[in-house]
């Protein structure tokens, strides 16, 4: 009997940890932590696998083809990921370590106001204004504290493909491409493609570090 009970936990140990279940019981705590960043968003989530990962104590959650909704504006989400702690939710205490979200094709100006709902900073608002077009597909990660307050260290990447923006009327810039990785003290971007008044220009990298109030700016 021992001998078949060690079996059976181990046969639904594997299952869990490997093909996982379905469930849309964390469905509404996914919601509310998207809503701890902006209030007035809506997420269409589809129901969520749940996989098991015993090492780190902890439950893996997945929603594939979610819409995130604000102010009529829909973004295309391709995965929404996130970390729940086991300790954490048998304490019937905040659970979830962090949330990954990695979106489908976007027009870069629809990507940049989601992100201005993040953070209002002035330089976003800028590139709002002048960039006229290109698409963007990025992964944006959060990390939450036991008290469910998202800790400043985000990680925001992805590739840019397509771009183009207006500076002076004077200067074209088109068929921007490149790979970029944000935080919140560094702005990095690599393999920068563009064709400045037809000429073409490559930037193998360029990167951007906050020193209080001001950017160190380096690169090649």
């Amino acid at each position: 009997i021992l001998l078949s009970l060690i079996v059976l936990l181990l046969v639904i140990t594997v299952y869990l940890s490997t093909i996982g279940f379905k469930t849309d019981k964390f469905n509404t705590k996914i919601i509310s932590q998207i809503k701890k960043v902006e209030p007035n968003v809506e997420l269409r989530l589809n129901d969520v696998s749940a996989t098991l990962d015993l090492f780190n104590l902890r439950i893996n959650l997945k929603t594939i083809g979610t819409d995130l909704i604000y102010k009529n504006k829909i973004i295309g989400i391709e995965t929404i990921k996130s970390k729940i702690s086991i300790k954490s939710l048998l304490n019937k205490k905040f659970s979830f370590t962090e949330i990954s979200i990695s979106t489908k094709s976007l027009i870069i100006k629809d990507l940049i106001a989601f992100i201005r709902l993040l953070n209002n900073d002035p330089k976003f608002f800028i590139a709002e204004k002048i960039i006229k077009k290109g698409y963007v597909v990025a992964d944006l990660k959060l990390e939450f504290d036991e008290s469910g307050n998202i800790i400043k260290n985000y990680e925001f990447n992805g590739l840019v493909k397509d771009g183009k923006i207006n500076f002076f009327k004077r200067f074209s810039l088109n068929k921007i491409d490149f790979v970029f990785e944000i935080n919140e003290n560094i702005l990095s971007f690599n393999d920068i493609k563009i064709s400045l008044n037809d000429n073409n220009i490559l930037i193998p990298e360029l990167v951007a570090s906050k020193r209080e109030n001001e950017y160190l700016i380096s690169g090649n």
